[in-house]
């Protein structure tokens, strides 16, 4: 199953539970797949991802849930991984099963059946529904609708897939690209299962600028900053290794160094960087 599909299966038991929530909101520079809404306004984003839970991917998402906390400010974060052998719920991981009675925990609402919805003033039913006789069952109130996903411009990360850049792209790229009124988006290879390629172009295009981490010069990488450069997109560039490692061709492309675990002082640089590159003061 893919991970949009579990991401409706989500949204289903959010909108049978009456939970308010908004599907890809902007929040911090990034757009996790749900935002949920406590009844005392608390805010709890929820992230689908579709990882192995072997080879480190659990660890990963343990650290994840602390970062998207970090970027965006929400009271909590909650991972799911439908593949989970166990729960992690003090650590945010958990599995689909275990969602709703998280959030009925978190928001000390009914473990059992589901709080009430609002009242609605009454529908007199047609002549025809009417006619249909006495002993038909009432409709059901209609379902809450979720407010509208993010319209909000967005800046392509192309960077490396593995998890020792999820900082730099939580805490640097996210907070530069919310300066400047976008959110940041990169691909997951482990979420991607259909043409990589021609979806990496699709979001290249449609973005208004792109932040390019060259470290290790990965080749996707060098790829993505050579589609961004021919369609002429203003493009940042940042190396977390010597820049003496790099291609020849690339080495001298103004670059912004700056070290793994101190992504912290990168944010200043890369958000007056892409401030310049986009031609904002």
């Amino acid at each position: 199953m893919c991970t949009k599909k579990f991401e409706d299966q989500l949204e289903n038991i959010l909108r049978d539970a009456h939970i308010s929530y908004r599907r890809q909101p902007s929040i911090g520079g990034l757009r996790p797949d749900f935002i949920v809404t406590g009844p005392g306004g608390e805010k709890i984003l929820l992230e689908v991802k579709m990882w192995d839970p072997r080879g480190g991917n659990t660890a990963r998402a343990f650290r994840q849930v602390q970062l998207y906390k970090k970027a965006t400010g929400a009271d909590q974060a909650l991972i799911v991984m439908p593949d989970l052998k166990k729960n992690y719920k003090r650590r945010g991981v958990i599995k689909m099963d275990a969602v709703l009675p998280a959030l009925q925990k978190m928001f000390k609402l009914p473990q059992e059946g589901r709080p009430a919805a609002p009242a609605r003033p009454r529908v007199e039913p047609s002549k025809d529904k009417a006619r249909e006789g006495a002993g038909d069952h009432p409709r059901r109130a209609p379902r809450p609708a979720p407010e509208p996903a993010s319209s909000k411009r967005m800046i392509f990360a192309a960077m490396p897939f593995a998890g020792e850049y999820d900082d730099t792209y939580f805490i640097a790229m996210s907070h530069a690209a919310e300066q400047v009124g976008a959110d940041c988006k990169r691909v997951d290879l482990k979420e991607f299962s259909g043409d990589i390629v021609a979806e990496i172009k699709r979001l290249i295009h449609s973005s208004i600028a792109v932040i390019v981490d060259l470290s290790e010069a990965k080749p996707n990488v060098l790829y993505e900053a050579g589609y961004a450069h021919a369609l002429k997109k203003p493009t940042v560039h940042i190396c977390s290794t010597p820049l003496s490692d790099l291609p020849f061709d690339v080495r001298n492309w103004n670059t912004i160094a700056y070290h793994r675990g101190q992504t912290a002082l990168l944010k200043d640089p890369l958000t007056r960087r892409l401030k310049a590159v986009m031609g904002k003061k």
